[in-house]
């Protein structure tokens, strides 16, 4: 199995039940891991035949700017979905986290693995 990884990308936008959650934007932070299709670009070193970094968190910035999510459980399947078909990948885990939001917690989130390993 091989796979990109993004640790800790931070992105802030409106999300949450609450609605003293959804007054302000709050930083949510993103880790990933994108399994990448057989491809050669471990032989040929063309970024068009594996996953693009950029791209990828170009998407996920591009799906947070309008607030429509309340719980991170769908925002990150719906991540997961489109990461998936955007980039023909078999296999992702993704985490999402906000931070301190609950007393004594640090983080609290949600990870969420979709495919094949």
């Amino acid at each position: 199995m091989q796979y990109i990884f993004i640790r800790e990308l931070k992105i802030e936008t409106v999300i949450g039940v609450h609605e003293t959650e959804r007054l302000t934007p709050q930083m949510l932070i993103f880790d990933l891991e994108i399994g990448i299709p057989e491809k050669q670009a471990f032989v040929s070193d063309k970024l068009s035949e594996t996953i693009d970094y950029a791209a990828v968190v170009a998407l996920i910035k591009r799906e947070l700017i309008s607030p429509r999510f309340l719980l991170l459980e769908r925002l990150a399947q719906h991540l997961c979905e489109q990461i998936e078909r955007e980039f023909e990948s078999s296999w992702i885990r993704l985490s999402v986290a906000k931070g301190d939001i609950l007393a004594g917690a640090k983080q609290v989130g949600i990870v969420l693995e979709r495919g094949r390993t």
